[in-house]
């Protein structure tokens, strides 16, 4: 894999990994997601204007409006599963999970092909994942929440989806700028049904609350999102998927500022990194 490939995945990952824990930190994860969207679109649609890219081809549309249903269900699961589960069991399980996923179905439907590395990464991957969900079993009741965690699947059946989604877009034309900002608006609505009949109410308290801390937030998932589909463009989904996902070991970081993790959690985040890393190559 080309050194600017991975230069341009590893920054995407540590972009998301950042806007993922300042939204854990806000009052209302679910609120402040739907504003993080909606922002990190209008940004995309300026883009994509700007650079004269808004034009999305008939024939890809079916792969956006697929995208946008992906989208839907990864943020909503995701910001469901922030908010009942601690940051690194909510990452980590979820992008370890998708990576796992990832890979059998991008060797079906895209034909990418699992070295012998690849194999021992996806154990080193199953033995972090696996170990954090028996580790759960054992918590304290407030980190155990059957939602968080039904959630946290979903989003990492959804994580493995979308650059399998994304790439095929891309494959038939769709612009990187139009094609984000086109599916994060699809989103919305399905974001917004996750909110439930206080969703008006939530959203008003949650954009009074340093509102400016939310827009970084979708400047940095805007970013995020458009390095990944930029390295797509020419990288397989499944292997830049699995780079990607280096980002729990920055996770893991970051949720030891919050509160100190034991030694048995760094073990953990670093077997799905490394076994990341290895699926990757």
């Amino acid at each position: 894999m080309p050194v600017s490939l991975v230069a341009l995945v590893l920054f995407s990952a540590v972009l998301h990994a950042l806007w993922n824990a300042a939204v854990k930190s806000r009052p209302d994860a679910g609120a402040a997601g739907f504003w993080l969207v909606l922002g990190a679109a209008i940004i995309s649609a300026v883009l994509a204007i700007a650079s004269s890219q808004a034009y999305i081809p008939p024939m890809a549309w079916p792969w956006v409006a697929t995208a946008g249903l992906v989208e839907g269900l990864y943020f909503s699961s995701l910001l469901v599963a922030l908010a009942h589960l601690p940051l690194q069991q909510a990452y980590g399980v979820s992008r370890g999970l998708g990576v796992l996923l990832a890979w059998p179905l991008a060797m079906v439907w895209q034909l990418e092909q699992a070295s012998p590395l690849a194999l021992v990464g996806a154990g080193l991957l199953s033995l972090g994942l696996l170990s954090t969900a028996w580790q759960q079993v054992g918590a304290p009741q407030g980190h155990l929440s059957g939602r968080g965690w039904a959630a946290t699947l979903v989003c990492g059946l959804s994580i493995a989806l979308y650059p399998l989604v994304y790439k095929q877009a891309l494959s038939v034309g769709a612009p990187p700028y139009a094609l984000f900002a086109t599916s994060l608006a699809l989103s919305l609505p399905i974001q917004a049904a996750w909110l439930g009949r206080t969703r008006w109410r939530r959203l008003q308290s949650e954009i009074a609350i340093r509102p400016m801390v939310l827009l970084a937030c979708a400047g940095l998932c805007a970013a995020s999102f458009l390095a990944l589909l930029g390295a797509l463009q020419t990288g397989g989904a499944a292997h830049l998927s699995a780079l990607r996902n280096t980002s729990v070991i920055l996770a893991a970081a970051l949720a030891s500022r919050q509160h100190r993790l034991p030694p048995a959690e760094w073990w953990r985040a670093a077997a799905v990194t490394v076994g990341a890393v290895l699926v990757a190559l």
